[in-house]
């Protein structure tokens, strides 16, 4: 990848659709008049932030602080190919606008960087959560004999220092356990979510980059004095294991309800998606299935006029054309299904695919990684949608459709649905290196609204990673 010098790229071409597209679901009708909200700007960065050139950082998890900051973390390769975590803060630059490069040692930097790992082993980080003045970083690091455990450390948020780091390891022997997820309740305490008992070397990865391929999910809690000493906690206040599901992707808090909800999938062949519900003491109440639903990647509580009135659940599932569509799907307060409905094969760049047929979506995938409620009972979805060529290489005409289809370039893609999973909007969006004119791919892995109601998409890139920052819309959480 070409060293890019410049910090702030005013000459920059955007290379967005903000129109409306049609959803694969053909039921879903498309509010016409509503349009999606302008990206105001992306924030990038290089391999510079995490490990150099050859790094190749995945953020895979963002937060707003309390300061007018974000916190993205995730992994990066480290130079004995292995993994190695990474958190990073930056801070909002509110006024700017068109692509803003962060480079070390330049005007537009890091506030700080926090990295952790042992050459050649797997260690990451899945994400992140803020209790006052601290950062929680929540995710796996090998030992010294290669075992990989659940990792949790606490930063200071003015600097990153550590105050202080633990690994815990598995209940079973020489088995290996990560958190996937960390989020902190109402009582200013966290609750994470992951998978444990997992053979050695069964876990592949997460989030956009695998999954686990053996173990058993887990939820734990920490209460507030536990976690706010100079040194880690020995023991969590309480640990809950749940049979049949094989790492628990996932975890949020029903405040209304003083439970959690856990986005989680079988151990079955068929890994179908699952949701569990719990009390605030860790004690199970209600498990159910959705074999439709597809891969399931993140769950949210959906609010409508200030109360929970259910659960979104997002992923991916095989399309009618065996290519895949985002999978939204939501339930009742008891888990029931309301409605699940696909969405895939967007309209892009207008510049580069305006001769683009629609029937040719057998290659396209849209795979979708995060989602936020709104207010209005609906949700907005993360995602990325591109070509996967291998997919269909047995097939010479189509693999010629598809290789030189220019939809592979992959665009982050974010998909706006109603309370009835109706499709109000769509957005693919992307920008042009000013030193080639290349659109890198892109692709989105997490979406959430900031506090002043504008929204944020994670973004991860072919050199690096960032963040696309959209105008507010009229709705907001």
């Amino acid at each position: 990848m070409k060293s890019i010098s410049i910090l702030f790229a005013i000459a920059v071409v955007f290379l967005g659709c903000s129109c409306v597209s049609v959803a694969s679901a053909t039921d879903n009708p498309i509010n016409k008049n509503q349009k999606a909200p302008n990206t105001i700007l992306f924030k990038v960065t290089t391999g510079e932030c995490c490990g150099g050139e050859d790094a190749d950082p995945h953020a895979v998890h963002g937060l707003e602080t309390d300061n007018q900051a974000f916190i993205l973390s995730g992994k990066s390769a480290d130079v004995g190919g292995g993994r190695d975590g990474f958190v990073v803060r930056i801070t909002d630059y509110r006024n700017a606008e068109g692509v803003l490069w962060l480079i070390p040692e330049e005007d537009f930097n890091y506030d700080w960087i926090y990295t952790f790992g042992s050459k050649g082993r797997d260690d990451g980080v899945n994400a992140a959560a803020q209790i006052e003045e601290s950062v929680f970083v929540a995710g796996f690091r090998a030992d010294n004999h290669g075992v990989i455990h659940s990792y949790l450390a606490r930063l200071n948020l003015s600097d990153g220092n550590e105050i202080w780091s633990t690994m815990i390891p598995a209940s079973k022997r020489e088995k290996e356990s990560a958190f996937e997820f960390i989020q902190t309740t109402s009582e200013n305490g966290i609750v994470l979510s992951g998978v444990t008992n997992a053979e050695k070397g069964s876990l592949e990865g997460f989030k956009s980059y695998g999954n686990p391929a053996t173990g058993t999910a887990f939820v734990m809690h920490f209460k507030e004095r536990q976690l706010m000493n100079e040194d880690a906690p020995l023991k969590p206040d309480w640990m809950l294991e749940i049979p049949g599901n094989i790492s628990a992707k996932t975890i949020k808090e029903v405040v209304s309800q003083e439970a959690y909800v856990v986005a989680s999938s079988t151990t079955n062949d068929n890994h179908e998606a699952s949701v569990i519900m719990i009390d605030k003491a860790g004690k199970t109440s209600w498990i159910k299935t959705y074999p439709s639903h597809g891969e399931v990647t993140d769950i949210a509580p959906s609010y409508f006029d200030g109360k929970v009135d259910g659960y979104l659940m997002v992923g991916h599932v095989e399309g009618k054309s065996g290519a895949l569509d985002g999978s939204i799907t939501k339930l009742s307060n008891d888990g029931s299904i309301l409605w699940s409905k696909q969405y895939g094969n967007p309209s892009i760049d207008r510049s580069i695919s305006s001769n683009i047929d629609r029937r040719n979506d057998r290659f396209i995938f849209d795979e979708c990684w995060g989602i936020d409620s709104t207010g209005d009972g609906g949700a907005i979805i993360a995602c990325g949608t591109g070509t996967h060529c291998d997919e269909v290489e047995d097939n010479q005409k189509l693999f010629d459709q598809c290789t030189s289809d220019p939809r592979g370039i992959w665009r982050s893609l974010l998909i706006r649905v109603d309370n009835d999973g109706k499709l109000l909007w769509d957005k693919t969006d992307s920008f042009e290196l000013e030193d080639d004119g290349r659109a890198p791919n892109t692709a989105s892995e997490y979406v959430f609204f900031a506090r002043d109601g504008r929204i944020v998409s994670l973004l991860d890139l072919d050199f690096g990673f960032g963040l696309q920052i959209l105008e507010p819309e009229s709705i907001v959480p």
